[in-house]
């Protein structure tokens, strides 16, 4: 009897056992979870913001918020914010810190620059869930987000190569980085592809926002021949400057101000789009840390803006025909490229990878001159 009462103690003990990791394993999932989906008081979750600029600057950092902002309220989050914060690593860990302290479980860092002290970062508040718009480096409660802007920068180009009387187009730009390159090499080529003579003369401020240095840029590329003006930095500042002295241009991430017909156009990011895809799947459960959001054309995450009636019917088909190339066949960086040196960068078979495109594009197609004084 005692015998076999030991040996249906030991099947109920490892049935018992069983249970309670079970229970273990359960529990611990709920605590993940929890930790990425944590609550305030109200019961809602918050979202939290760290802008390099002001909310309402009607350039890169307004575009954001209100992009946020709609996401918040289709997800019904509550919405903080922390504004001109500069990119230097201790105003970030304090704007980040603060909004801790206001109770918000998930933070957009929305400036390029945020990206080198993103990680170390994130890895100090591992119960809070962190989305940087650029970063090389990696946590587990971190994700990198970006739009394909380049996509809609190479449709921009083909109206500017089209548009141009001079062949050159000038180019206002703040400081050289993959992203930025990017946006350039893409520009160029779809500039080339409407008008094989075209260049692009890239005038660097080294500066964000600086609308002196940009009008000047301006009238210095106005002067090296360029009669379209693009720019890649958080204001319209260098389209005032195009409508000054009479010359075309292309706008960039948001509009904001009314222009003349020759403002042909603009590259713009849907960013209410973008973060009210982050949120769901964030609220869902199916945030992915190690995860890229890299949204485009086909998630119509970026796109043109209204054109001007000078913008003849032949580009405007130019357009319609590369646009479902990108969507359908290959991307914009793609085919045979060579770089403004003469060495070949990628081959008739070969697609440019988002890792070089993103963060290692150190380089210029064919066609792109840097304008030095």
């Amino acid at each position: 009897m005692r015998k076999e009462y030991g040996v249906k103690a030991k099947k109920l003990g490892s049935m018992g056992i069983l249970a309670i990791l079970a229970v273990v394993v359960f529990v611990g999932i709920i605590v993940l979870i929890m930790n990425f989906n944590l609550q305030t008081d109200e019961g809602k979750p918050r979202v939290g913001c760290v802008l390099i600029g002001t909310r309402d600057d009607q350039g890169w950092n307004e575009s954001h918020y209100e992009g946020l902002l709609e996401a918040c309220k289709a997800q019904g989050c509550d919405f903080q914010v922390v504004e001109n914060v500069p990119e230097k690593r201790m105003d970030v860990s304090q704007a980040v810190e603060g909004l801790i302290e206001d109770k918000c479980n998930v933070i957009f860092l929305t400036s390029y620059g945020y990206g080198k002290y993103a990680a170390p970062i994130a890895k100090a508040h591992q119960e809070t869930a962190f989305y940087v718009i650029s970063g090389d480096e990696t946590a587990e409660n971190l994700t990198t987000y970006f739009a394909r802007l380049y996509q809609v920068r190479y449709l921009a180009g083909i109206v500017a190569g089209a548009a141009t009387k001079t062949n050159t187009l000038g180019y206002v730009a703040s400081s050289p980085n993959s992203q930025t390159n990017c946006g350039i090499n893409a520009y160029t080529l779809g500039a080339r592809l409407a008008n094989p003579k075209a260049k692009v003369i890239v005038h660097w401020t080294r500066s964000w926002n600086d609308e002196a240095e940009e009008k000047k840029a301006v009238k210095r590329l106005k002067e090296k021949g360029a009669d379209v003006i693009a720019y890649h930095s958080d204001k319209a500042y260098s389209i005032e400057a195009a409508e000054v002295e009479g010359l075309y241009s292309i706008g960039y991430d948001a509009i904001y101000g009314e222009w003349s017909d020759k403002f042909l156009t603009a590259s713009l990011y849907d960013w209410g789009m973008l973060y009210t895809q982050i949120i769901e799947d964030y609220l869902s459960g199916r945030a992915n840390f190690s995860r890229e959001y890299l949204m485009g054309l086909q998630e119509k995450a970026v796109k043109l803006a209204d054109f001007s009636p000078l913008v003849s019917d032949e580009t405007k088909r130019l357009l319609a025909q590369e646009s479902e190339r990108i969507m359908t066949a290959r991307d914009v960086f793609s085919g045979v490229i060579y770089d403004n040196a003469g060495r070949l960068r990628c081959e008739e078979d070969e697609r440019i990878s988002d890792e070089e495109m993103f963060a290692g594009m150190n380089w210029f197609v064919e066609g792109v001159e840097n304008d030095k004084e």
